[in-house]
């Protein structure tokens, strides 16, 4: 049988053709396909859900840059306000400076020694990323002295955190007349981590 043959028979009988060879071979790609159609189904499923959450992050993110910028500004703000432990003379120097400024007398002054924060009431996992640098003074003078080194104290950029303020009164007055006060003070400054 040639071409010309078969094309004319096809012409002449196109309903019984389409019927007996297109349809099953349409109805065989049909059951082929069916898996591939549910697992295109899931696929698009899945991108769908990707879409709507890129979507999301992309609307979200918006403004990203500037929340991005003002949260290292307040770091940098924040590092500039923490002592550093090996810079022991710096320190010291910060409160004999207060001394001079609010006439107070500093009889004994010690910087302990830098721990995590374990001794504070935050705890050690609040105060993972500092250390913290105990003061003990022993200081004498009038009540308005003390409270003034304690205001003063509580303005300077460091962040100082006060424990105990005990005063006392000594049993003697001085050749002016004034009743000085004995007042021992324990506080935590706040320090960069150190190991």
């Amino acid at each position: 049988m040639n071409l010309s043959l078969l094309g004319k028979k096809l012409l002449q009988f196109p309903v019984l053709f389409v019927c007996g060879i297109v349809l099953p071979l349409l109805v065989i790609l049909l059951i082929m396909r069916g898996p591939k159609v549910a697992q295109y189904d899931a696929e698009m499923d899945k991108l769908e859900r990707e879409w709507t959450n890129i979507q999301t992050n992309i609307e979200r993110s918006t403004g990203l840059r500037e929340d991005i910028d003002l949260l290292e500004a307040g770091l940098e703000e924040i590092q500039g306000r923490l002592m550093r432990v090996e810079e022991v003379a710096v320190n010291h120097e910060f409160f004999y400076a207060m001394e001079r400024q609010t006439g107070i007398i500093l009889r004994q002054f010690s910087q302990g020694s830098a721990t995590l924060g374990q001794d504070l009431p935050m705890g050690g996992e609040g105060m993972r990323n500092f250390s913290s640098i105990p003061y003990n003074f022993v200081m004498e003078g009038t009540l308005e002295q003390i409270l003034t080194f304690i205001e003063l104290l509580d303005r300077q950029p460091y962040i100082v955190r006060l424990d105990s303020l005990n005063i006392s009164r000594p049993a003697e007055t001085t050749q002016s007349g004034e009743h000085l006060l004995s007042g021992r003070l324990r506080c935590h400054v706040l320090a960069a981590k150190h190991e």
